[in-house]
């Protein structure tokens, strides 16, 4: 067995390309791998709504702030 790696520009091409693999005789199985999800890390329906919570909570606290805001206070440095 050879394994291939190949990238392709667009989700859809990649759909296209393996579609295709899949077709022919001599390919034994065909996988795909997005880079974003090897960044993605699991959590619990728990933890998922204490992040939203404390998200909600620093928001009425006003403890949330924008990338202009930090560009801004980097600028003044």
């Amino acid at each position: 067995m050879v394994n291939i790696k190949v990238e392709v520009d667009s989700y859809e091409n990649a759909e296209n390309l393996i579609k295709t693999l899949k077709q022919m005789a001599y390919v034994t199985s065909v996988e795909m791998e997005d880079e974003d999800d090897k960044n993605l890390k699991p959590m619990s329906a728990t933890d998922f709504y204490k992040r939203i919570n404390a998200a909600n909570l620093a928001q009425k606290e006003n403890r949330l702030f924008s990338q202009q805001a930090v560009k801004t206070e980097v600028a003044s440095w």
